[in-house]
């Protein structure tokens, strides 16, 4: 039996938004997350772009007197910390998944607690700034029809997600 997957590619809802977050650092590994939160109060957190191609974003925050991370994950066009558990909070948006753990009531033990934003030290790109905006107004398809050179048009594609649409079963 084989199986085959399709999927459709979509855009990072509010991408302008998270841009526009202070504590959204952009690109960034965990060790250099890390350096950033050392010796910070439980709650300090950061939004970053994800080291692994599967996801999109990570939060680092300090939690149990260390610093951890977590990886934002996306399922049926909401996004969470564990996609997979139908218990965990889940959000249409990024920043709305962000908003929901900084109440420290909402927070189990396993759970980021992102209370207190560690704001970040630089201004995006100009670059950077134009795709958000852009890529708010358009879909992931429609990205093809803009009168753009082809390295552009992929440079809009980047904050994307694929979405299972149907599975087919062969014999």
């Amino acid at each position: 039996v084989h199986t085959q997957v399709d999927y459709i590619h979509c855009m990072v809802p509010d991408l302008l938004a998270i841009t526009r977050c202070s504590f959204y650092w952009g690109v960034m590994d965990r060790y250099e997350a890390e350096r950033l939160l050392d010796g910070r109060p439980e709650g300090t957190f950061l939004l970053r772009d994800s080291a692994q191609e599967e996801f999109l974003f990570s939060v680092s925050f300090r939690r149990y007197g260390r610093s951890l991370h977590a990886r934002i994950e996306q399922w049926n066009h909401k996004f969470s910390f564990d996609s997979h558990d139908p218990g965990v909070f889940a959000s249409d948006t990024v920043c709305g998944l962000i908003e929901h753990y900084k109440d420290p009531s909402c927070c189990m033990f396993f759970e980021p607690m992102l209370t207190l934003p560690l704001h970040r030290s630089f201004p995006f790109s100009l670059q950077h700034l134009c795709r958000a905006a852009i890529c708010d107004k358009i879909t992931y398809d429609g990205i093809n029809f803009i009168p753009l050179p082809k390295p552009l048009r992929e440079y809009l594609k980047y904050y994307h997600y694929k979405q299972k649409v149907r599975v087919r079963r062969f014999e």
